[in-house]
């Protein structure tokens, strides 16, 4: 099967116009282990990696690799917690990584994940959800995946903590990528650092393949 769709992908790429080929990236795969661009004009491309780029990403599970750096992103241990992985960039900074094999096909689409992220960070001070301090929704792309970005601040015991947490759904997969600093105020230095970490992100639904 998979030979005969890269056949016929590979005839109607070579019937398209020089125009065609500038049709944006809206997703990413993976076709015969390789990583490929799903393109805007309903074709695709093999993804192009800077050079160097694929020695530093490291494979989390059959979903993500993560091509961040060592020294931006040092990896701690995730016992007794909910993430699949988690990151320590500096004394103030953090991040980690949510992966369930559930999503909006199952019942967890965008609305029921905000109600959780919000519902849970609630319990995590003691409050209630509707008193968690929402500081920013907005739409976010993470390797051409669409999601949405919740930034919301807690006190947790004392100590003031501003979280970005981006959501990716897919119809059986879900993904949260959070970011957190110490500090009660979100600031540029804290926007960028979180779009790093989702840029250093590799997304691979399965159901994309197919």
């Amino acid at each position: 099967m998979i030979r005969r769709l890269a056949a016929l992908v590979l005839a109607a790429t070579l019937a398209l116009p020089v125009a065609a080929q500038e049709a944006s990236v809206v997703g990413t795969s993976v076709l015969g282990g390789k990583r490929v661009e799903l393109l805007s004009d309903n074709t695709w491309r093999y993804a192009v990696l800077a050079q160097n780029d694929d020695a530093k990403c490291v494979p989390i599970n059959t979903v993500l690799t993560f091509c961040g750096t060592i020294f931006d992103w040092r990896p701690l241990g995730t016992t007794g917690t909910d993430f699949t992985r988690q990151f320590r960039h500096d004394s103030r900074s953090y991040a980690g990584i949510i992966h369930e094999e559930l999503g909006a096909a199952d019942g967890m689409d965008m609305e029921f994940m905000r109600n959780a992220v919000i519902e849970i960070a609630a319990m995590a001070t003691g409050t209630r959800p509707e008193d968690v301090a929402i500081h920013d929704v907005r739409n976010e792309t993470v390797d051409g995946q669409p999601g949405e970005t919740i930034v919301y601040g807690a006190n947790i015991q004392g100590l003031d903590v501003m979280y970005q947490n981006t959501i990716v759904n897919a119809p059986h997969h879900n993904l949260q990528f959070v970011v957190w600093t110490i500090g009660a105020d979100l600031t540029e230095t804290n926007v960028a650092l979180h779009k790093a970490f989702l840029d250093a992100q590799r997304i691979t639904f399965p159901e994309a393949t197919q």
